[in-house]
């Protein structure tokens, strides 16, 4: 900032110099008078720069305001010359649309043009030899096939089968054998696409996945004239999904506003602007299925693909050359025209038979799979990762894929299985080889002595029942496409390990299953039957033994074996020739509720019904024995089916609610009702001796089959109607039950050890209060939306009382509320001179601040006030809360307010303690400091 001479200076700032300095520069020090004048001079010389200081900071305001409404002024030229340049531009594009709209129909009609004239296109012939004759028609196909999931090749790299750079690998295997191309491509003459596949690649590089799953989405036509085998592709701009042929319905779906099947809206009205926009749409796929079959009719003009051709040639955009049958259209892409490959998909069977598993049968998996690598915990910088399903759970080795492993126990709500392990284990100690007395210093690696285990679930999908499974089961899903294409990555692995193992087994029983086949021949049965009759009946003996064991054994175990298959054979044919059957099935199905009249392995018939008023549906069943005169015997209540009884049993008829019951399930981990109704008697006892009982849950989860847990609710004291209210909206909540609690429990667990459930005491953990859910009940009602966590449910309520409760209940909540709003009306009251007292306390600063600037400016410059003040900064010493606080106790205790000073009713609040109706943070042991502001009045 430039300085002004002494010229320039004002007279008074000159003549405080003058009078402060002497000639060297140093200060004169006055006293007396000399410094009272000195001093008024040095006012008048501040005021006077004060007064300049002024007058610059309004020129710079004026500035300011004058720079800020010339930009203004600029912006709305600015918004003037934009509203004019979007006119402008509006109109040109207006004047360009036709212009535009005609350049890209005329890009298009080029574009399709190339793909006719075969413009980036690539023909390779595959396989040489005999052409198809010249009436053979072309058949078109219209589902998009996936390369991986038809050849299943490489499907041990990674378990993820081929992807575009195995593309060598499918061709041979193509041209390897006609019933691989058969699968693909049937027709003596025609065309497939297919695609790669449509794994997506993971390999933790999102540019390489990108780049990978480009080249996967690729299209490869596969044209095919008699032993002739061509691959084609063509411009990678004409993307290819799921068809090249339309839907018998996809256009109509345009219009009636239809999305994968399913209707989002009501159909477009003819003639509006949404049917116009839904007319180019329509358009545009026409015009799709249009370019795939030029390029067909460029492939049959252009190239000798599919020569001899039929006199008069073949054009594919000719509807009359389809009629007349030389090009022939397979919809087997169209959903709407599929009526299913079967009544069961694999889903459904491999968790229906999963269900079923148990000790002592034998599982294959996948352990390779997605899905078991994703239950892997990754670790962190100081914690190594493990698997949750495995113990140890932090070593490399896994279950041997392919292989059948024996289920040998339980846990965690699975099936355990154990394997041997190829790691190391270290070890101090470990003696050294061939000199004895040696030892090794420090650890050295050893081989472990004990197996690892791994825990299997039946809901896993990368696992099947190696005992249950049949191969014409496992080979019909491996040949169904569409359960391919839905569970390539899990079903396809783990139906090839199991295929495999069970002909690798097959093949090594041959000799044995000749020898039953020629058994049952002297039985009398067919020989034209004997092997797949051989085949369901060591299906049946391998799964009737609690523990699966091998056809092949010693001497006397196969005798056994061979014994016990013919006696099998000799009941069922006993059976299938019983003329009473059909009358016993009739008396079967008069029991209440009956899903299954069955005959097992003694000639017995039994009906067999859910057990009526079940907690847990799909366990217990009433078995009920018919006798052959078709009258009922008794009736055996609460039963669970063993796995292997249940495999056993010839079944003459089921309801469908059979196919899905549990069988197998552990005694000792279920209760049955009346079970449960002698646990629940002895917690209402218990709790009736400390009160009067509310309520019994049960907690019991699949996960943890072992552990099942009861708690009792009971109320005590006054009964609810006349309880003392305590207002709290939480009513029975964990802070109202630490204050009130009028409601307590009572914990066991449920000990099924003995001869019969019975009840041990445990403490309460956790959160026991009563209304722990929404609607003030500590359970979980049957009817509510499930959740992957198990909620306790009810067992027992004594509703009248209940009711009361919940009364009571409603009332403490309605006190709260009261009481909410009168605290809430308190503190508005309150508040009403809260503001008055901090305008009072600025009006005191601003006096004080006007005190020292008339001191230090004199009383004549009420012109530089408003400039000062704004410079000065004023804070509330006093929090708002504070001054509310004082007020809002003075209130409650009925004391006046108004006339009162803050140093009064700073007192008043310390000697009452410093409380107030409301939150109020403040020490009880310390009075509120009225920073100086006591004398203020109310």
């Amino acid at each position: 900032m430039p300085t002004m001479s002494a010229a320039q200076q004002p007279a008074a700032t000159v003549h405080v110099q003058a009078m402060t300095e002497t000639e060297g520069g140093s200060l004169i020090p006055y006293t007396g008078a000399d410094a009272a004048s000195t001093r008024e001079a040095i006012v008048n010389a501040r005021v006077e720069l004060a007064r300049q200081r002024a007058s610059i900071s309004r020129a710079q305001e004026q500035a300011r305001a004058d720079l800020a409404r010339k930009r203004g002024e600029l912006d709305r030229q600015r918004r003037e010359m934009e509203a004019q340049f979007e006119k402008e531009r509006a109109e040109l594009e207006a004047q360009m649309r036709p212009l535009q709209e005609q350049l890209a129909k005329m890009t298009e009609v080029m574009w399709s043009v190339d793909l006719y004239l075969g413009r980036d296109e690539s023909l390779q012939l595959i396989r040489d030899g005999k052409p198809a004759p010249a009436d053979t028609p072309i058949t078109v196909r219209q589902k998009i096939l996936v390369m991986a999931e038809e050849s299943l090749v490489l499907m041990g790299a990674g378990q993820t089968g081929m992807d575009a750079d195995g593309i060598p690998e499918f061709i041979s295997w193509l041209c390897a054998d006609d019933a691989n191309l058969s699968r693909v491509l049937p027709e003596e003459k025609g065309v497939v696409v297919l695609v790669p596949t449509r794994v997506k690649s993971r390999s933790g590089n999102a540019f390489e996945d990108a780049a990978r799953d480009e080249a996967n989405s690729e299209s490869f036509w596969l044209l095919r004239n008699g032993e002739k085998l061509y691959l084609l592709t063509v411009d990678p701009k004409l993307r290819l999904i799921d068809r090249i042929l339309p839907n018998r319905t996809e256009f109509v779906d345009v219009f009636d506003q239809k999305l994968f099947g399913m209707k989002v809206g009501e159909p477009v009205r003819p003639g509006s602007e949404e049917w116009f926009k839904l007319e180019k749409v329509a358009d545009a796929r026409r015009r799709h299925y249009m370019r795939v079959m030029l390029v067909l009719k460029g492939i049959t003009e252009r190239t000798p693909v599919w020569h001899p051709l039929p006199e008069g040639g073949v054009d594919f955009m000719s509807v009359r050359d389809q009629d007349r049958g030389k090009i022939q259209l397979i919809q087997d892409g169209d959903q709407s025209l599929q009526l299913g490959e079967a009544s069961e998909t694999f889903s459904q069977w491999q968790r229906r038979l999963n269900a079923l598993l148990r000790p002592g049968l034998r599982v294959i998996g996948d352990w390779h799979s997605e899905g078991f690598r994703d239950e892997y915990v990754r670790g962190e910088s100081y914690r190594r990762g493990y698997h949750p399903r495995l113990y140890p759970d932090r070593i490399d080795t896994r279950p041997a894929t392919g292989v059948p492993h024996l289920i040998e126990g339980r846990k965690d709500g699975g099936f355990v299985i154990r394997f041997e392990r190829t790691d190391s284990v270290y070890k101090r100690n470990v003696p050294v080889p061939d000199r004895p007395g040696y030892h090794y210093v420090g650890e050295m690696p050893v081989a472990p002595k004990q197996r690892a285990s791994c825990v299997v679930m039946a809901s896993d999908d990368w696992v099947l029942p190696f005992d249950l499974i049949t191969v014409p089961e496992l080979e019909w899903f491996l040949a169904s496409r569409e359960e391919r294409s839905k569970h390539f990555l899990s079903m396809v692995p783990v139906i090839r390990a199991a295929l495999e193992a069970k002909r690798a087994e097959a093949d090594a029983e041959r000799e044995f299953r000749v020898l039953l086949e020629a058994l049952l021949a002297t039985e009398g049965a067919e020989a034209s039957d004997a092997p797949a009759l051989v085949d369901e009946l060591v299906h049946w003996w391998k799964v009737a033994h609690t523990w699966s064991k091998p056809l092949n054994g010693s001497g006397s175990h196969e005798k056994k074996a061979a014994d016990q298959i013919l006696a099998e054979y000799r009941s069922r044919r006993a059976a299938a020739g019983d003329a009473a059957e059909d009358l016993i099935v009739a008396a079967g199905q008069t029991v209440p509720g009956v899903i299954a009249v069955a005959r097992d392995r003694q000639g017995r018939w039994f009906a067999y019904a859910p057990s009526p008023g079940a907690h847990e549906p799909g366990v217990f069943l009433d078995v009920t024995r018919i006798r052959r005169n078709g009258s009922l015997g008794d009736t055996k209540r609460w039963q669970i089916l063993a796995t292997r009884t249940a495999a056993a049993l010839h079944v003459a008829w089921q309801a469908e609610e059979w196919a899905t019951w549990t069988h197998g399930q552990v005694r000792k981990q279920r209760l049955s009702e009346p079970e449960r109704a002698t646990l629940v008697a002895q917690a209402r006892e218990q709790a009736a001796a400390a009160g009067t009982a509310i309520c019994v849950i049960e907690f019991w989860d699949p996960k943890n089959p072992v552990e099942r847990r009861m708690r009792a609710y009971y109320w005590v004291g006054d009964d609810p109607e006349n309880a003392i209210v305590v207002p709290d909206e939480s009513s029975f909540g964990w802070r109202w039950a630490l204050t009130n609690p009028a409601i307590k429990a009572l914990s066991w667990r449920v000990d099924a050890g003995g001869e019969s459930p019975q009840l041990v005491a445990t403490s309460n953990t956790g959160d026991y209060s009563f209304a722990k859910y929404a609607d003030g009940i500590p359970w979980w009602p049957d009817d509510a939306t499930r959740y992957s966590e198990v909620r306790p449910r009810l067992v027992w309520l004594d509703e009248p009382f209940h009711e009361l409760v919940q009364a009571y209940r409603s009332r403490c909540a309605a006190a709260a509320k009261a009481e909410r709003e009168e605290r809430r009306a308190a503190e508005t009251a309150a508040y009403r001179y809260v503001r008055p007292i901090e305008t009072a306390i600025y009006e005191a600063q601003v006096a004080a601040v006007r005190e020292r600037f008339e001191e230090d400016y004199g009383r004549d410059a009420d012109d530089l006030w408003d400039a000062h003040l704004k410079s000065i900064t004023t804070t509330t010493p006093i929090h708002s809360r504070d001054l509310w606080a004082l007020i809002a106790s003075a209130q409650r205790r009925g004391e006046p307010v108004v006339g009162r000073t803050l140093d009064e009713l700073a007192d008043a609040a310390y000697e009452a303690g410093n409380t107030a109706p409301g939150e109020w943070h403040h020490s009880r042991h310390n009075r509120v400091d009225t920073a100086g502001f006591g004398h203020l009045v109310e």
